[in-house]
């Protein structure tokens, strides 16, 4: 993603969503409530992406969705805080994450449950770069229904190149696996810079190409 997106102004709701709210539904922990205060400034509910506000139709799995900006207070933002955000409000959500003249896009991938009517599964936390919030806005695809737009908007966060055929599970599912194996290679470079057996280095060298060649095979 390059510039921000030009959601439709008949879609506008810039309506606050108190924090409290969050609190009510989402049961945070005491360290997380402390994360609300030091990072989050206010969280604005912008858009709701419905049939009603951009004329198209309901998908099957996503009849609508939303667009939350949530200002921040540094430019750091635990991905716990939107995962609570994402618990306590019962629909698929987009965020503006905004910090200054910057922002980026944040989504999990949502979706309703098959086993649970009124509950939703919920990935991990992708995150877009960073980009000028000022810059001139681009205008949404045409697309045939809302959960087209949904998954368009979710691929463009996620950033990965797209295999042939690839559905949208299956880019989410390669993006976590992605996700847990840098963690890993993190660690174990980390373990690397602090090991001082030349036996022990090599070794963990070796492991360490053959986790960051698989992370590339998995990213083309």
């Amino acid at each position: 993603m390059k510039a921000p997106f030009a959601f439709p102004k008949k879609a506008f709701v810039g309506r606050m969503l108190p924090k409290n709210r969050i609190y009510e539904h989402a049961s945070p922990t005491k360290v997380l409530k402390e994360l609300f205060v030091r990072e989050v400034d206010r969280i604005t509910w912008s858009y709701k992406l419905s049939p009603e506000t951009v004329n198209l139709p309901a998908g099957d799995r996503v009849k609508e969705f939303q667009v939350f900006t949530v200002s921040l207070k540094t430019d750091l933002l635990k991905k716990e805080i939107l995962q609570a955000i994402d618990k306590a409000i019962p629909s698929p959500i987009i965020y503006e994450i905004t910090f200054r003249d910057r922002m980026r896009y944040a989504a999990s991938f949502k979706r309703p449950s098959e086993s649970d009517r009124s509950g939703w599964v919920v990935s991990g936390c992708f995150e877009s770069e960073w980009m000028n919030q000022n810059v001139p806005k681009v205008p949404l695809p045409v697309l045939l229904d809302l959960e087209s737009l949904y998954h368009y908007l979710l691929r463009g966060i996620i950033g990965l190149k797209e295999r042939p055929d690839e559905n949208i599970e299956e880019l989410v599912q390669r993006a976590e696996r992605i996700a847990v194996l840098e963690r890993e290679a993190n660690l174990m470079a980390l373990g690397l810079e602090r090991e001082r057996q030349f036996n022990r280095k090599v070794e963990i060298n070796s492991k360490l190409k053959t986790l960051r060649s698989r992370i590339e095979e998995l990213r083309q």
